[in-house]
C-alpha cells in the first residue's frame, strides 16, 4: 500500500516537472545574419543578384503571438551597379556605374505559416516553420553632402529551423523598395542615375531597390513559463 502510494507521489512528482518544462516559453530571440546584397535600378534593371556584395549584421525578434513576431535588425551591406552590364542604353548613350556601402536599420512584422518553438504537449507546435515578412526601415549612408537617409518597405519570406534547444538557424530573403531614385548616386560621374528618362517619379516608380538573401543563427531568451495542466487521478 505504501509502496503504490509512493510510486503515485513519484509519477506526480515526475508529472509536473515534465509539464512545467513543457510549457516553458521563450518570447525573444537575439543572433547574427549574414549573407549577400545587390541591386536593382537604373543600372541593373531586372537582373537578381547581379553584382551581389557581402552583408552582415544583427536581428532580435519578440514574440506578439503565436504567429506573429516582430523582427529588429541591424544590418552593413553594398550594392553596386554598371549600365554596361545591359543593352538598353541611357539617354545619349552615357553609362554609368556605382557602387555604394550603407547601414540599415529595419523593423519587420513576420507571420509564421505554423506555431514554432520546441516540441510539447501542444501538437501545433513545431520545430520548423516558413514564414513571411513585411515592414519599414531606413539605409544610411555617406553622400556627395554629408550623411543620408533613404527610407524603405521590405518584404520576403523565410524559414527556421529549431537546431536544438534554444538555438536556431534560418534562411530568409528579402525586397527593400526604395523611396527616393538617387540612392545610386555616388558622385558627379553617375548623377544621371537620379532618374535618367526625366520621367514624373511617385513613390511607386522610379525609385531604387535592394535586396538581401542571408542565413542567420539565435539564440532563444525571455523566458515565459506557461499555466501548468492540472492532472486528474
Amino acid at each position: 500500500m505504501y509502496f503504490k502510494r509512493f510510486k503515485r507521489y513519484i509519477f506526480l512528482l515526475f508529472a509536473i516537472l515534465f509539464f512545467q518544462s513543457a510549457q516553458a516559453q521563450f518570447l525573444g530571440e537575439i543572433g547574427l545574419l549574414g549573407g549577400v546584397s545587390y541591386y536593382n535600378g537604373d543600372a541593373n534593371s531586372t537582373t537578381p543578384f547581379l553584382e551581389n556584395h557581402p552583408a552582415a549584421g544583427a536581428l532580435f525578434r519578440i514574440q506578439m503571438h503565436p504567429l506573429l513576431m516582430l523582427k529588429l535588425d541591424v544590418l552593413h551591406a553594398t550594392v553596386s551597379g554598371n549600365t554596361e552590364n545591359f543593352p538598353n542604353a541611357l539617354p545619349n548613350g552615357i553609362q554609368a556605374e556605382f557602387k555604394r556601402s550603407f547601414l540599415e536599420i529595419g523593423m519587420q512584422l513576420e507571420v509564421n505559416f505554423f506555431k514554432y518553438g520546441e516540441e510539447t504537449w501542444d501538437r501545433e507546435v513545431l520545430y520548423h516553420t516558413p514564414y513571411i515578412l513585411l515592414g519599414p526601415g531606413l539605409a544610411v549612408y555617406n553622400d556627395m553632402g554629408g550623411n543620408s537617409f533613404a527610407p524603405h518597405l521590405a518584404f520576403g519570406v523565410g524559414y527556421k529551423y529549431k537546431l536544438w534547444g534554444r538555438w536556431n538557424i534560418g534562411l530568409e530573403w528579402s525586397m527593400r523598395k526604395l523611396f527616393r531614385d538617387d540612392f545610386d548616386v555616388t558622385d558627379f560621374s553617375n548623377e544621371i542615375l537620379n532618374n535618367p528618362y526625366g520621367v514624373k517619379s511617385s513613390w511607386l516608380k522610379n525609385n531604387d531597390w535592394y535586396s538581401c538573401a542571408f542565413a542567420f543563427v539565435t539564440f532563444d531568451i525571455i523566458r515565459k513559463r506557461g499555466k501548468c495542466i492540472e492532472t486528474k487521478w
